[in-house]
């Protein structure tokens, strides 16, 4: 090889080091997900138990229909309730087998995570030549994150966005700029995310319009253009919402008040102070590190650096207010005023916290650079706190904190109540459930189940055809139908009552005698006064009931036990009835 050439290669290298070095990390952070496969950890509420809907419309060819029903899950089921087919989520269960759907899904929510902060940074944040080892980190900071991917780039797409709109704002890039924007519309929720960046968005271009008196019409056809994906993207929801004749929502019956989310005043003080803190679990920005260190120093020190300072000082009040924002939404006089609006009761509108973790991102950046300008230990204290703020967050991955639990008995994991350490193939448990498919020895979609102590998602995954489910919106009629099944399980457990009736998005069994529904065979629990309609069971097309428990009295409720199916390594075993 050429003299010159090698020189050229090493002189790249050395001007690349950075960039080189933080996507090792954020490889190192994502790469246990890619080898461990089926055998990695991943969160089940609102996660692995949220993408049988896709697995569902993959498999039913109605992908792209607008109209009719689905048949697998919660009854007939109309097609609007299933998520859109419209959306990169959808695609790729349509494309790849569902595990390697949940896989490319991941990767590309982190890898886009890494991309849109590091060019939002290095544009319009911190466009100093010198800061760029400081971009590079907190990009790896944000990707690393442990965002709920069945989101899409809800959050982890923001500040890609952002960076294609400020490039609108400034007439650059126009043909980027609409290929990201539409790309976000397509891999993002608006009821989610979407309409609180709409409002951001809508909000600043009037605020603009108003100081500078200028007619930025590429910044306004920007919004307009995410404006018009998202309808097309939304079709579905629209079309259920505004177009069709419809039917009547479960979310009807949501009622706050009764679900004891109504608090005082002063009862909101701990909500939003937590928020400030800790943020919430949903919209993940793990910050506190960044809250109690990083910007207390950068306060402290970088008032002569105006320019950063002052937009650190504007991002803080920001983010505060959001999270005054977000308990002030838990207030007695909001949810009582809003209960007389079917949208707003059942519209999240705290959800703008969802602009968290890009606020929180961006102000750990002008930390850093301003950190870094401080006369001789500057650059040191930048790097220890990025090296305390990913040592943080790698802590935070589920794979790396079982292996500090295991070899040095420590962890640093926040929200750890979220990961039930099950595996992503011993949560769905393929060959269990064929066994049990293989005993019933019918097609599918001639019967109907329901479970015990199982979530449904992982019937439905498997391609049974079920009676209960969890889904935002069903028709509330099939909601009272269900609610028939259960009704005297409910009598008895006030909790329980409470929870179906005045929430009802988890429409299960729930057996009175269970304080928790998930039911791991190491439990060995038995349900001894069970009581369920057989009739109303039977009315709505049920023929089985998977459990996870024992029912020993199951002659009383009309039942035929079957089998009891097992396998060593499963956290579940299943006890399959029929009814009689």
């Amino acid at each position: 090889m050429p003299k010159k050439l090698i020189l050229s290669k090493l002189s790249w290298l050395t001007s690349h080091k950075a960039a080189l070095f933080f996507s090792f990390l954020l490889l190192a952070y994502l790469a246990p997900f890619v080898i461990l496969r089926q055998n990695a950890h991943f969160t089940i509420n609102d996660n692995l138990d949220w993408i049988t809907p896709w697995v569902i419309l993959a498999k039913s060819g109605e992908a792209f229909s607008l109209t009719g029903t689905m048949q697998q899950m919660l009854g007939e089921l109309p097609r609007s309730c299933l998520p859109s087919g419209f959306n990169v989520i959808t695609w790729l269960y349509l494309l790849l087998p569902p595990f390697r759907a949940y896989l490319v899904n991941l990767l590309l929510v982190h890898t886009v995570a890494f991309i849109g902060m590091y060019l939002l940074l290095k544009y319009y944040v911190l466009p100093a030549k010198q800061h760029n080892w400081l971009i590079w980190a907190t990009a790896t900071a944000f990707a690393t994150l442990p965002f709920y991917t069945v989101y899409g780039l809800s959050i982890a797409g923001q500040p890609l966005l952002f960076y294609a709109m400020l490039n609108a704002y400034y007439d650059k890039k126009m043909t980027i700029n609409i290929l990201i924007i539409v790309i976000f519309a397509l891999y993002s929720s608006l009821p989610l995310a979407g309409v609180f960046i709409l409002a951001a968005l809508g909000l600043f271009s009037l605020y603009d319009y108003w100081r500078h008196r200028v007619l930025r019409l590429h910044f306004w056809g920007a919004i307009a253009l995410l404006t018009g994906s998202y309808v097309l993207t939304e079709i579905w929801l629209i079309y259920h919402e505004f177009l069709s004749a419809g039917f009547i929502s479960n979310r009807e019956e949501i009622n706050r008040i009764a679900l004891g989310q109504a608090r005082s005043l002063r009862g909101v003080m701990p909500l939003i102070a937590d928020n400030i803190v800790n943020g919430q679990y949903h919209a993940v920005s793990l910050h506190k590190y960044i809250l109690t260190l990083a910007v207390p120093l950068a306060l402290l020190t970088g008032w002569r650096q105006w320019r950063e300072y002052k937009f650190l000082v504007l991002l803080l009040v920001l983010a505060v207010g959001i999270s005054i924002f977000y308990g002030l939404r838990y207030t007695g006089f909001y949810i009582s005023h809003a209960a007389a609006s079917s949208f707003l009761n059942s519209f999240q509108i705290q959800r703008i916290h969802w602009l968290h973790p890009l606020i929180w991102y961006v102000i750990f950046a002008l930390c850093l650079g301003i950190i870094a300008n401080i006369r001789y230990i500057g650059k040191l204290l930048a790097a220890l706190l990025i090296v305390m703020q990913l040592g943080f967050l790698f802590g935070n991955n589920i794979e790396y904190d079982l292996a500090l639990k295991k070899h040095a008995e420590i962890s640093v994991m926040e929200n750890g109540w979220l990961y039930e350490n099950i595996s992503y193939g011993e949560f769905f448990a393929d060959s269990l459930f064929q066994k049990v498919d293989n005993y019933i020895g019918r097609p599918k979609q001639d019967y109907r189940i329901a479970s015990i102590g199982i979530y449904p998602a992982i019937t439905q995954y498997h391609g049974f055809y079920t009676l209960d489910g969890r889904l935002n919106i069903y028709p509330l009629a099939y909601k009272h139908a269900f609610r028939q099944i259960i009704a005297k399980e409910l009598d008895k457990n006030q909790f329980w009552r409470n929870y179906f009736d005045n929430w009802g998005i988890t429409c299960y069994i729930f057996p009175a005698e269970l304080e928790y529904y998930q039911i791991r065979k190491s439990y060995q629990l038995k349900l001894k006064n069970l009581e369920l309609d057989m009739q109303a069971f039977k009315n709505l097309g049920g023929e089985y009931i998977l459990s996870a428990a024992e029912i020993t009295n199951y002659q009383q409720n009309g039942l035929e036990f079957l089998q009891k199916f097992s396998e060593e390594w499963s956290v579940w075993e299943v006890y399959l009835y029929r009814v009689r």
